[in-house]
């Protein structure tokens, strides 16, 4: 049942015609589309997209800026960053207002997450710009000095993904800027206001074609990663989309770095604090509305507290409010869109043809009628003792997880290890050797032991198998975006006698 309406948060509001931007100025769009409110399903914006010859333009544009950007001091982006960092945690609630409306992420979870961590990239990146260098390499032949350096690579193409845009923007942008490339970014057409904003934030802190951005759908993306000037790729996405671009980025041997999915398993002991481990849980899969690539979208329960764990669980999932993004009291928006949101509802649907039962997801949604046209789903916790249907090991990307019980370590390792992902796994326990042989054996980019969802800066971010490879949020990350130059010095070595 509707409830009748009340006083709507205020959506986000446009400072004027969105455009894309390029060489430091703004440029109007071939042609342009709307972008969708999830909480209403209804346009709230336009949005341009771009042509091939936008896409042209901006690759040269920041080729010609790379020649001066590469040559400025570390001192000169380190200060740089800085700024965007506080420009970014100057208004928080403009950036969360805009995150809700674009893209569905509730706005007490935007502003106390992505705008915080979102700065606390650039920051760090910042300190790393004057830390990053080469080394001296100490050789056998006393007459003979070999030194490296670290040279930036050129053009990078950063692809977005639409669930966190800012903070995969960060990710991307401040090492390679700091490293001394140059960027153009394709934002997600689903999250794409966000990203313009942004370059309208730094505008005047970055000389004109440093920073880029083309907007539209796939085929923007592959106009982008297929130009032969580009000298790196780095995609935050799905698998097939990584796929395509590594086949389009291998005709001109352009490297790429992948952050893909994840189908991450939180295995909870028998000794585990069950109150911190359902919270966790909660917020392992439900934070961002289970659009998260390291969302923990299987949970192993020990035989021994696996009824009361689920049963807790179970009452957690039926407590959260579902709701307008907008409302600070919703725990658990929209999904991004139409399409995602039956893609959802049809793994759901199909895990429960399957055999597995719903213990929490079917409940009714309570919501006015002016928000009926939203792409809302409940909460969901599917259960079956050993899980082999394929929402076991298909990323859902939803807020959906499935548990099934266990009784031997081994073989709970095991099936955590058995998709074809490798991003992120967890372990609960008050027993140490027991997290340390478990946090060994698991294969995971990430392991973490009574918590989920931690990644301060500084931290690697990356996964293996399926779930990509480089690592971002670290002090590798900016390896990735530059390579060594080798200075080798005569310091006066005889030749020996070979000609004549």
């Amino acid at each position: 049942m509707t409830q009748p309406a009340a006083q709507e948060p205020p959506a986000f509001v446009p400072p004027g015609r969105y455009r894309m931007y390029v060489d430091g100025e703004w440029v109007a769009g071939e042609t342009e589309y709307d972008a969708v409110n999830p909480s209403t399903g209804l346009p709230w914006t336009r949005l341009p997209l771009a042509a091939p010859a936008h896409v042209a333009h901006a690759v040269r544009a920041a080729g010609r800026a790379f020649r001066d950007w590469r040559r400025s001091s570390p001192a000169t982006r380190q200060q740089v960053l800085a700024k965007i960092a506080d420009r970014i945690e100057a208004d928080p609630g403009r950036w969360a207002q805009l995150l809700a409306t674009e893209n569905g992420r509730p706005i007490r979870e935007a502003t106390v997450a992505d705008v915080p961590s979102s700065a606390a990239i650039f920051r760090y990146f910042s300190g790393l710009a004057r830390d990053h260098h080469g080394d001296q390499l100490p050789v056998e032949d006393p007459h003979t000095l070999v030194y490296t350096t670290r040279e930036p690579l050129g053009v990078i193409a950063a692809v977005l993904p639409w669930n966190s845009p800012i903070i995969t923007l960060a990710n991307k942008v401040a090492p390679a800027l700091a490293a001394g490339n140059t960027v153009v970014v394709k934002p997600s057409e689903f999250a794409t206001a966000s990203v313009l904003e942004f370059a309208a934030l730094v505008a005047d802190l970055l000389p004109p074609g440093v920073f880029n951005v083309v907007t539209g759908d796939g085929r923007v993306g592959a106009a982008l990663v297929a130009h032969p000037d580009v000298a790196k790729v780095t995609l935050t996405g799905g698998g097939p989309t990584a796929r395509r671009i590594m086949a389009a980025a291998a005709e001109a041997l352009t490297p790429t770095i992948m952050e893909l999915g994840g189908k991450s398993a939180l295995i909870v002991a028998e000794d585990a604090d069950l109150e911190r481990a359902v919270a966790d849980a909660a917020l392992g899969i439900y934070l961002a509305n289970g659009e998260a690539c390291i969302a923990s979208s299987r949970i192993l329960l020990h035989d021994a507290i696996a009824d009361e764990l689920l049963e807790r669980f179970a009452g957690t999932a039926r407590s959260i409010r579902v709701g307008d993004a907008l409302d600070p009291e919703t725990q658990v928006g929209p999904l991004v869109s139409r399409q995602q949101h039956d893609r959802v509802r049809a793994h759901l649907d199909s895990a429960r043809r399957q055999g597995l039962r719903l213990c929490a997801g079917d409940e009714p949604l309570d919501l006015p009628a002016s928000r009926s046209g939203g792409f809302y789903l409940r909460p969901a916790i599917l259960y079956g003792d050993r899980v082999t249907a394929e929402v076991a090991s298909e990323e859902v990307f939803g807020p959906a997880t499935v548990a099934e019980r266990f009784t031997d370590y081994a073989d709970a390792v095991e099936r955590a290890n058995s998709t074809r992902y490798g991003l992120a796994s967890g372990v609960w326990t008050n027993d140490l050797t027991r997290a340390h042989r478990i946090a060994r054996d698991l294969d995971a980019g990430i392991v973490w032991v009574n918590k989920w969802f931690d990644l301060p800066a500084g931290v690697p971010m990356g996964g293996i198998k399926d779930s990509g490879f480089g690592r971002e949020l670290c002090r590798e990350t900016m390896l990735e975006f530059s390579a060594p130059k080798v200075v080798n010095i005569d310091l006066g070595a005889p030749r020996l006698p070979l000609w004549g």
